[in-house]
């Protein structure tokens, strides 16, 4: 993976916010963490290539309709 470089305060503004998801986690419920992350992840707008392509075709379904 090539690395990608961000804003420093964009980069600690992440890190701060994974830190205060991991010290509130609840073993009973780890689907809560699993979305924390990846809404702390959306905030930096990293997302899989899955969504990407998703949200391609999304785009193309309403521009035929």
């Amino acid at each position: 993976m090539q690395d990608q470089y961000i804003h420093d305060d964009t980069y600690h503004a992440a890190v701060d916010n994974l830190e205060a998801i991991a010290r509130v986690y609840d073993p009973a419920d780890p689907d809560d963490l699993r979305t924390k992350i990846i809404e702390a992840l959306g905030d930096l707008g990293i997302w899989p290539n899955l969504c990407a392509l998703s949200t391609t075709r999304l785009a193309l379904l309403e521009k035929a309709a």
